[in-house]
C-alpha cells in the first residue's frame, strides 16, 4: 500500500492579496514561513521515500525542509500545478468582479471557478491530478510519498477520489495553507482511499 501525504503550499503574497493565483509566482509571507515550520514539525517523524511538487516556488518552498531532512530531491511536475485561470490568471478577485461579477456569483453558488475565457475546467484539473498522482503511486509501491500542490487542484483531486460534489461539504474540502491530506493507494485494485482530510492541527 502506498501512503501519500498531499499538502497545500503555505500562505503566499498572492493569498493575502486575494488573487486567482494560478500559474503566477508568489513568495511565501512571514506567516507562511511559520506555517512551513509547523507543518515540517508535524511530519518530521515520517520517513518519506520520494517527494514531488508543483513547479511553483510557493509549493517547493513549503516542502524543501522535509525533502532535505529525508535527503531527497524534489521532483517538480507541471501536472501538479494550480488550475490555470485563463485571461484572469493572477488577477485580484476585486478586479475580476469589476470586469465580470458573474464569476464570483457562480463561485458562490457552485463552489467552482468557471466561465473565464481560456481557463482550465475543474474536470480537467481533477483528471490531470488524478492521472499524475496515480502514476506516482504506481511508481512507488509500498512507499511514503510527499506531494505539494495547490488549493483548487488538491480539492478537485480529492473530490474525484471520494465522488463528493463541489456543492456540498465546502468547508471540509476547502484546503487551508499547509493542510495535510493522507491518501492510501491500493495498487491491486487501482483505487485511492482518503484517510485524513484537511489536517491543520499543527496550525492551532
Amino acid at each position: 500500500m502506498v501512503k501519500i501525504y498531499l499538502v497545500r503550499h503555505a500562505q503566499s503574497t498572492g493569498n493575502i492579496e486575494k488573487r486567482l493565483t494560478g500559474r503566477e509566482e508568489y513568495e511565501l509571507t512571514d506567516e507562511g514561513k511559520q506555517q512551513v515550520e509547523k507543518m515540517t514539525e508535524q511530519l518530521e517523524n515520517i520517513k518519506f521515500n520520494a517527494v514531488y511538487s508543483s513547479p511553483s516556488k510557493r509549493a517547493t518552498d513549503t516542502i524543501k525542509k522535509l525533502a532535505k531532512k529525508n535527503k531527497l530531491k524534489i521532483q517538480k511536475m507541471p501536472e501538479l500545478a494550480e488550475m490555470y485561470f485563463g485571461i484572469y490568471d493572477g488577477y485580484k478577485w476585486e478586479d475580476v468582479d469589476k470586469i465580470n461579477p458573474s464569476i464570483s456569483l457562480i463561485h458562490e453558488k457552485t463552489n467552482e471557478i468557471m466561465q473565464i475565457p481560456n481557463q482550465e475546467s475543474t474536470q480537467q484539473v481533477a483528471d490531470r491530478m488524478y492521472e499524475t498522482i496515480e502514476n506516482i503511486a504506481i511508481q512507488n509501491k509500498d512507499r511514503n510519498i510527499l506531494i505539494a500542490s495547490h488549493g483548487v487542484a488538491i480539492e478537485a483531486f480529492l473530490r474525484k477520489v471520494t465522488k463528493v460534489p463541489f456543492t456540498i461539504e465546502r468547508e471540509e474540502y476547502s484546503q487551508k495553507n499547509t493542510s495535510i491530506n493522507i491518501i492510501e493507494y491500493d495498487e491491486k485494485n487501482n483505487k485511492f482511499y482518503l484517510k485524513t482530510l484537511n489536517l491543520i492541527k499543527h496550525l492551532n
